[in-house]
């Protein structure tokens, strides 16, 4: 047996962890395990999250005289394909034509849409099944549509490639033709619909569709969080605590105000750990354009108090993780005889993986954008936050698709 070792070290998440979703850079294809029959419906733990679930295909779904099917894509685009997956599983249990599809992105509207909350690498994992029962629903309303059409069973009819066809005598309806009445039917109860077999899916896990934002995105057409522009908009700047836990101790910002087109600065205050997803404190630089809150933010002079960590040491800590590493562990699975196997295996492989703390900013520049119009809903804890541009009712990230 010839033990090798190696260390590596700074291993990126999407290199180490293979997800659901392969988007190859040109195609998106869902991969799922055969395991499960046929897909059946199951929770998917979207309902826990706050504006919970919504599958009703009256909300995502429209189909118009012509036949073009227009779906919505409730969840922001991050580069990982969920603005063209998720349409996508509703379009294959509609049995839609692809080249006959439209996908619009929503208004953030979780009342409507149900959670909208894009992160945690949630978008493909909590509601492909939702989409896909929105897709079905759709699919046994147009059938139910032919079905008055013809007056005959429901039984008798399928749909088939954007079309419904009656199975006894092959008559036909385009979705177009089936559209109108097909909206007004109320949404049927989910023991009604019917998802298919994995082996019938036309696009889920086959790798034939593109990435609906591929051209816009290669060529510099798609439009950002960020692109936004709204009229007299101002732009904020944040100088954030240096050591995580810290805060402010005092500043002087006598010099920033003095950066041409600064008008305001506003102090946030921090949230007690763990701090979580609530702001971590420190001083907005308020300006008319994005160089001026920068330049102001730079022209601060600010002393902090470093807080519990102010003697945190890296080395120290990664010592103490690579101890901890290595002591014996609870056991709470047992599968198989990896001693054996290691003993007896002609080649060993011995790998040591750390990466370090490390901030999440960069990989989600985060821009949040407040509006006058929610600071009269709202009332002063609204102008508060549009002031320090941390709004909460309309939110997106620089990395975002609008």
């Amino acid at each position: 047996m010839t033990p090798v070792h190696a260390t590596v070290e700074n291993v990126s998440r999407r290199g180490f962890l293979k997800g659901l979703l392969v988007t190859g850079g040109v195609v998106v294809a869902a991969e799922f395990v055969p395991a499960r029959d046929a897909l059946a419906a199951y929770a998917t733990g979207a309902a826990k999250m706050a504006g919970g679930v919504v599958s009703d295909p009256h909300v995502f779904v429209s189909i118009d005289p012509s036949g073009l099917v227009t779906i919505v894509a409730h969840r922001a685009e991050m580069g990982t394909g969920s603005r063209t997956s998720l349409p996508m599983a509703i379009a294959d249990e509609l049995e839609a034509d692809w080249s006959r599809v439209h996908v619009v992105q929503s208004p953030g509207d979780e009342k409507k849409y149900g959670n909208q909350n894009t992160d945690g690498s949630r978008s493909l994992r909590h509601f492909i099944q939702p989409m896909r029962e929105c897709g079905a629903a759709m699919r046994h309303m147009l059938e139910t549509a032919a079905a008055q059409r013809w007056n005959v069973d429901v039984a008798e009819v399928q749909s088939q490639n954007h079309e419904v066809i009656h199975k006894p005598s092959g008559r036909k309806l385009g979705y177009g033709e089936l559209a109108a009445a097909a909206s007004a039917l109320p949404t049927p109860p989910a023991d009604q619909v019917k998802l298919k077999d994995q082996a019938a899916f036309r696009y889920l896990g086959k790798g034939n569709v593109q990435i609906v934002d591929l051209f816009d995105i290669t060529t510099g057409r798609a439009v950002y969080g960020i692109d936004t522009k709204l009229p007299g908009m101002k732009y904020a700047v944040i100088a954030r605590p240096p050591v995580m836990g810290g805060r402010l101790a005092s500043y002087d910002g006598t010099a920033a105000m003095k950066v041409p087109g600064v008008e305001k600065i506003v102090v946030i205050e921090g949230t007690p750990p763990p701090s979580k997803f609530q702001p971590i404190g420190g001083v907005a630089v308020i300006a008319r354009n994005t160089w001026g809150a920068i330049k102001g933010r730079d022209a601060l002079v600010i002393h902090w108090d470093d807080g519990p960590h102010a003697s945190y040491d890296s080395a120290a800590y990664k010592a103490q993780l690579e101890e901890t590493a290595r002591k014996p562990g609870k056991v709470v699975r047992n599968d198989g005889d990896t001693d054996n196997a290691l003993a007896t295996a002609a080649k060993t492989v011995f790998a040591e993986y750390y990466a370090p703390h490390l901030s999440h900013a960069p990989n989600r520049l985060v821009l949040r954008r407040a509006s006058p119009a929610a600071n009269a809903r709202h009332g002063p804890r609204c102008r508060a936050q549009a002031a320090r541009a941390t709004s909460s009712w309309t939110s997106w990230a620089s990395s975002r698709r609008m």
